[in-house]
């Protein structure tokens, strides 16, 4: 004889055992009905991460050239170590800064934005050659289109 609040463990008989599967089946389905939507936009959400259009392009050449030089006590006192490579850095070894105030060893990022113009840390994104011709050209189209005006009010 036990203690009061113990129960006894009785074997289920067949068709109570078919019952709790029916039971459980149900209370899964449940779930997944109630989950799924949630579960398929986190996959979708991470699909198009890895396929966006900046996920390995690389970063124009003026981008890469214009990033900030800092100086060793520019530097974020937090950021003692190169994301890329991951070594300490050190007053003696040269730096860049993105755009996004995260700063590197100059030749990791370098390396790093000829393969991918996104920041490593925080993903921020450097404008790739097509998107620095394009921009160039709005500005050149926008001064002609000044000119223009001006010579025109101006005969």
């Amino acid at each position: 004889m036990g203690l009061p609040f113990q129960r006894r463990a009785r074997r289920l008989e067949v068709a109570e055992e078919e019952e709790v599967r029916a039971i459980n089946r149900q209370r899964w389905e449940a779930w997944l009905l109630e989950d799924e939507p949630r579960i398929q936009a986190h996959w979708r959400e991470v699909d198009k991460f890895l396929n966006r259009p900046s996920y390995g392009v690389p970063a124009s050449k003026m981008a890469i050239l214009g990033l900030y030089m800092p100086r060793w006590c520019d530097l974020i006192r937090e950021e003692h170590r190169c994301a890329i490579c991951l070594e300490d850095m050190e007053p003696r070894h040269k730096f860049r800064m993105m755009p996004c105030y995260h700063s590197f060893h100059q030749l990791c990022i370098f390396n790093w934005l000829q393969i991918n113009r996104l920041c490593p840390v925080c993903q921020f994104a450097l404008p790739s050659e097509e998107e620095e011709q394009r921009l160039s050209d709005e500005q050149a189209a926008r001064s002609s289109c000044k000119m223009e005006a001006q010579e025109a009010n101006n005969p």
